[in-house]
């Protein structure tokens, strides 16, 4: 029984190893793609000669929090892996929500893809920074949407003490949740506090108040991954060996009450919702429109 056991062990291992390959790619493009329209703007500037102070500290700016983004999406994504899936094995998670889970890592990854894209020196040119304000937004809402499904929950045989790591982890995906929703309502406030101001196309990020709003979703980003991280590293990271972690972050502490994390999950998905309903009524789901207000005259 031992043997199988092992046997078993070593094929979830492998099929856990080889989602975090492709992840690994799609991650290390996206990297490439970040580089490369980061090398393409420099050198354009170089060859002609025009050096835009402003600009090149918001470009930069608005690398360096993607790269922060993406860096930490990814590290949370690979121990998210392990946690889930290796600390028990496959055999014992349902497979609908594995395959869940597998779609949602993927279908994360689209945005990402396209942020990288955006950054480009071509795309700069043609919009400013449209593209990566609107593919940014649409890896929030990916992302809200689809931790509002059920996450994995182990079988136990009778008589079994639940373990208290699956505790965390759902209390985790609540946070994210939560920390989500709340940060696209703020996104779209701003947003709306520009476009109020007299801006068109606030995310050109070219000239004027464009500057700010750009600058400001940027940072936004960046104080949520902090956040994030602050909460989330006791739990993905544990520092002991086993299930038992170090405390988890105030919030998630909070959210341990089972009947707690229930009534914020629908609070969140709620705000979530609303958030994207507010978008739609703004127009801001019509992407034709918003990109051609903000084409290069």
């Amino acid at each position: 029984m031992a043997i199988q056991d092992e046997d078993f062990r070593r094929q979830s291992d492998r099929s856990v190893d080889n989602l975090r390959s492709l992840y690994a790619v799609l991650f290390g493009l996206s990297f490439g793609l970040t580089l490369t329209g980061t090398y393409d703007k420099v050198h354009g500037a170089l060859v002609a000669q025009s050096f835009d102070g402003v600009s090149l500290a918001l470009n930069g700016l608005v690398t360096l929090g993607f790269v922060v983004t993406l860096s930490l999406f990814h590290y949370q994504i690979d121990r998210y892996m392990d946690v889930v899936y290796r600390r028990t094995g496959l055999r014992e998670v349902r497979p609908p929500i594995f395959l869940l889970d597998l779609v949602r890592g993927l279908l994360a990854m689209a945005p990402i893809y396209l942020v990288a894209q955006s950054l480009g020196a071509v795309p700069f040119r043609q919009v400013g920074l449209t593209w990566y304000v609107l593919a940014a937004s649409l890896f929030l809402v990916s992302n809200t949407l689809f931790l509002s499904w059920p996450g994995p929950r182990r079988r136990l045989a009778s008589g079994e003490t639940p373990d208290p790591m699956d505790a965390r982890m759902d209390a985790l995906r609540v946070f994210w949740l939560l920390l989500n929703s709340t940060c696209m309502l703020l996104l779209f406030i701003i947003y709306h506090l520009f476009r109020a101001a007299g801006e068109v196309c606030p995310a050109r990020g070219e000239v004027g108040l464009q500057v700010g709003f750009v600058a400001a979703f940027a940072l936004v980003l960046l104080a949520r991954d902090m956040v994030d991280i602050s909460q989330s590293w006791p739990v993905l990271h544990p520092a002991t060996p086993g299930s038992e972690s170090t405390t988890p972050g105030r919030i998630l502490v909070w959210l341990a009450p089972p009947t707690r994390r229930r009534w914020i999950r629908a609070a969140a998905v709620l705000l979530a919702l609303a958030t994207i309903s507010l978008a739609a009524n703004a127009g801001l789901l019509d992407i034709l429109a918003v990109t051609r207000n903000c084409v290069t005259p």
